[in-house]
């Protein structure tokens, strides 16, 4: 790092995401039959900021996909780390995602932005 370098960096804020809609965890609606459906959504909220998650199962792994909601996010990617490996991706133009099949297991998720560092420490993939 170049301390005396004339270019300005935003200090980077680190938000721990809190979870606020899991489908697993949702019951039905009134008068609405239980369907099965091959995948879990969930939203977690982090200061000003959302992240929509949709996990599908493929082949005995798991896909995970999502969208950034918020301001700030251009040039931002999402990575997942754990016991069954690492991937990224990088956000398209509308903020979405969509990461290479994983193995089922617990994970760790990451968005980082040019100021903003969003973090799921915990985060279970189930086949």
């Amino acid at each position: 790092i170049n301390i005396f370098s004339k270019e300005k960096r935003l200090p980077l804020r680190r938000i721990v995401a809190l979870l606020t809609f899991d489908s697993r965890k949702a019951g039905p609606a009134f008068g609405v039959r239980s369907l099965s459906t091959p995948s879990r959504q969930m939203l977690y909220t982090a200061g000003e900021t959302d992240l929509e998650l949709r996990i599908t199962v493929q082949n005995d792994e798991c896909v995970l996909a999502g969208q950034v909601i918020g301001e700030g996010c251009a040039e931002g990617h999402v990575e997942i780390s754990g016991a069954g490996g690492r991937s990224e991706a990088t956000l398209n133009d509308v903020y979405e995602f969509t990461l290479p099949p994983v193995p089922a297991g617990h994970y760790s998720l990451t968005v980082r932005m040019l100021d903003l560092q969003i973090e799921i420490p915990e985060l279970e993939l189930k086949v």
